[in-house]
């Protein structure tokens, strides 16, 4: 294999990424998500390389995703094997994400996603962790921003893969995967292989293995060629966001939680620019919305008439008079119940399953997944209790501390007709330990020195009402 970049020179490529995006500071203790792959075992010894520059504490996690067999066992195998030899310390987690694909109406590899950053993000809490560290590539970026490109994006979908975003930090996006690849082999590192990233079948794989060579026969640097459009891209589109909140905030007025934004003075914007108007504005909401909803939000600022239209997260718009109005679709709230929870057992409320495990030491394997919850059984006493959403609602969250959970639902994008849905499962103190599926009080959860564990598991789709059984 041909020199690409020099170790030293590497190197210097993923400080420099550090420092430019502010991806680490002085002290982080972060954690790598350690697939074993070539490109999460460079990023670890990228990151033990740099620790003593920024006094960083380095660990790492892996997750079984329950998949692919002996290679998935092979793959744990590798990493235990690896951290030992390095003195990194491991957390490793496993879910069956094939069964939790089926449960939630999930594709496997959205399932699989949303199992491992559950695990992710409670190993941090857990170990007090202040970042994650993946190891995406220019070259991870490339191929999302062809695979965007060729189902249809706007420019604000082709940013591609940012360095950072919010815990989340990727050190090595400035460097190709052959670059990782070459710093690999003068290291002299080992690494595992996943057989199913040759699956053409799979979209991104094609993009990596057919189209990527053919625009390298044309120009051997694409990938730097498209990593320059895309950083242009994300400047330009700061700027562009920025303006446009401008410009929403100065047209629009909010009136008993909704908001109200003058069609007559949208039609006068550029059609660039009242696109970005209004998706800035749905997003101020917590809503989303794709291209097929801009462009039919562009029919309600022309037309006449009464017209609404729906959009991801629970948010409407609705055409009214002069005026487009921004508004939450709202439900009839589920009746205030609670369920009983004096001991293990199972135990029902409206549309949930919870089923309640008292686990010794050394006890049966524990399957994590976003849908269950260990806890260190002498931090909590029965009887618990499971209800729904109250007004003033809060959960104490590691590093931040209480939080309201309207916030919290706000912040996480779930849509309003769920919240009021979601049960929350409450200690005998009144204190909120767990939202099945989003968020829990990382005080309460088993450790290294747990002696007693409480497993707590949910499952969507019980039959209605709130019969229980300790049986």
């Amino acid at each position: 294999m041909r020199l690409v970049m020099g170790p030293e020179a590497f190197l210097e490529r993923v400080r420099k990424t550090v420092e430019e995006h502010r991806l680490l500071e002085r002290g982080d203790r972060v954690l790598v998500a350690l697939s074993g792959g070539v490109d999460s075992v460079v990023l670890l010894h990228v990151l033990l390389r740099l620790a003593p520059r920024y006094s960083l504490g380095v660990e790492a996690a892996h997750f079984h995703h329950g998949l692919r067999g002996d290679e998935a066992d092979r793959d744990q195998a590798f990493v235990e094997h690896l951290c030992r030899e390095w003195g990194v310390h491991l957390e490793v987690g496993r879910g069956e994400v094939a069964e939790l694909a089926r449960e939630r109406g999930r594709g496997v590899e959205e399932a699989a996603r949303e199992a491992r950053y559950a695990f992710l993000r409670r190993v941090m809490e857990g170990r007090g962790l202040s970042c994650l560290a993946v190891a995406h590539t220019l070259s991870d970026a490339v191929e999302t921003f062809f695979m965007r490109l060729i189902k249809g994006a706007s420019p604000y979908g082709l940013r591609g893969i940012l360095p950072r975003k919010g815990e989340v930090v990727r050190p090595l996006i400035d460097v190709t995967r052959e670059e990782v690849e070459e710093y690999a082999r003068i290291h002299g590192l080992s690494y595992v292989e996943d057989s199913t990233n040759r699956d053409l079948a799979r979209f991104r794989n094609w993009v990596r293995w057919r189209l990527l060579p053919l625009l390298k026969e044309q120009n051997p640097k694409v990938e730097r060629a498209v990593g320059r459009f895309m950083e242009i891209l994300r400047e330009e589109d700061s700027l562009l966001r920025e303006r446009a909140r401008s410009i929403g905030l100065s047209l629009s007025r909010e009136r008993e939680g909704e908001v109200e934004l003058s069609r007559s003075s949208l039609a006068e914007l550029p059609k660039g620019m009242r696109r970005r108007v209004v998706l800035e504005l749905i997003h101020s909401l917590g809503g989303d919305a794709r291209w097929t909803h801009l462009e039919t939000l562009g029919y309600l600022v022309e037309g006449e008439g009464e017209a609404r239209v729906h959009l991801p997260g629970g948010l409407m718009v609705v055409r009214e008079g002069e005026n487009l109005r921004f508004t939450r679709e709202l439900d009839k709230e589920p009746e205030d119940v609670e369920v009983l929870v004096p001991g293990p057992g199972i135990y029902s409320l409206g549309e949930y399953l919870f089923h309640f495990q008292e686990i010794r030491e050394g006890g049966e394997k524990v399957v994590v997944s976003p849908w269950s919850l260990l806890i260190d059984r002498d931090k909590v006493d029965f009887p618990m209790i499971i209800r729904y959403k109250r007004p003033g609602d809060v959960i104490y969250l590691e590093k931040v501390g209480h939080k309201k959970l309207q916030d919290l639902f706000v912040d996480a994008k779930v849509p309003r007709r769920e919240r009021g849905r979601t049960p929350l499962l409450v200690d005998s103190q009144g204190r909120i330990l767990w939202i099945p599926g989003l968020r829990w009080d990382a005080r309460v959860l088993a450790g290294g020195g747990t002696k007693r564990h409480l497993l707590v598991a949910v499952r969507r789709g019980a039959c209605g009402g709130e019969k229980n059984s300790s049986d």
